[in-house]
């Protein structure tokens, strides 16, 4: 009986020992607004403000200092209730892996290291909300994230490294003033490169798309002083038709009244048509109600070369985003 009792007991400790060594989480966010966007029609109206998403993510201790890792995140209209991509349900991410000593080796569809270290650093907003500067900081030509790829990722003492390989099945290039949804010619890859100690962030992006033509360089600098941190950045590269594309962006963010306050002004140019293409000033301040849930306000103006009459050149939104 006694020896029954000690082989139960060590069976409940294997299993504590073995659920200890696996753990998924479920994560997501939901994010709304009532929102006018800049450069587009009247339509003031109830809208996502910041891709809301529900997310599950999870690694599995292997021994040896070896992990598996997976993640998959699907992204949503709150407002309807309907899937953001009609085709694509887990648009957000899905990957799955290994990882050690040596890294992080993922694959599936993932963010692009150009984006994630160079590009939406540099963006106070983080390519959301009306204010978002998406296509300042991709130039019109790179993407936010590739399907059927392959991804190394490595962090060490300050510093981060990501590859990208990519299938040309599924990812097309951005339209850069050219058609949407043209074939690919190539597999598209990306490489990104960070770097953070005290209060200095630094970001370098390069980024192949999938069209002969195109490709897009990141460089991103900034520094946290305290009361305020300040950023630079400048983009260069070509479109989809060869035109050379070439941006920057000042931006800032300070704590201000148990909130914070966010600054941004930027401008992307079409040299070869000698065409600005995107000009924007934006403003905002968000505050924590709690460590999950923000409300926030922007304002953002936009004065494009080819701005469509009767187009509203002045955006804002006000609204609330909670995570969990």
């Amino acid at each position: 009986m006694k020896r029954n009792l000690i082989a139960a007991a060590a069976l409940l400790s294997l299993a504590g020992l073995a659920a200890a060594q696996s753990s998924v989480t479920v994560y997501g966010r939901l994010d709304l607004s009532v929102a006018q966007q800049a450069a587009a029609p009247d339509n003031k109206e109830v809208r996502n403000g910041s891709g809301s998403r529900l997310g599950f993510r999870g690694v599995e201790d292997l021994g040896g200092g070896l992990k598996a890792v997976f993640q998959i995140e699907h992204r949503f209209n709150a407002d309807e209730g309907t899937q953001s991509n009609a085709t694509r349900f887990w648009e957000g991410k899905s990957i799955v892996g290994l990882e050690g000593a040596f890294g992080r080796v993922t694959l599936g569809r993932e963010e692009n290291p150009a984006y994630t270290y160079a590009q939406t650093v540099a963006d106070p907003w983080g390519t959301d909300t009306v204010a978002s500067n998406a296509t300042i900081i991709n130039g019109r030509v790179g993407s936010t994230r590739y399907s059927n790829s392959i991804n190394y990722r490595i962090a060490a003492s300050g510093f981060t490294f990501g590859a990208q390989v990519a299938e040309a099945e599924g990812n097309t290039p951005a339209s850069s003033g050219a058609t949407t949804g043209i074939a690919a010619d190539k597999k598209p890859y990306s490489l990104g490169f960070g770097y953070a100690v005290g209060g200095l962030t630094l970001g370098l992006g390069y980024e192949n798309p999938s069209d002969d033509d195109d490709k897009w360089m990141s460089v991103y600098g900034g520094y946290n002083f305290g009361f305020a941190k300040l950023g630079l950045f400048y983009g260069n590269g070509d479109n989809a038709l060869a035109q050379e594309m070439q941006s920057y962006l000042v931006s800032a963010t300070a704590p201000v009244a148990g909130g914070e306050l966010r600054f941004s002004y930027g401008q992307l140019k079409n040299k070869d048509l000698d065409l600005i293409r995107d000009k924007q000033f934006g403003v905002g301040y968000f505050y924590p109600l709690s460590k999950r849930t923000t409300v926030y306000a922007d304002i953002v103006n936009k004065k494009p070369d080819n701005l469509t009459e009767g187009y509203k050149k002045t955006g804002y939104d006000l609204g609330i985003r909670h995570n969990f």
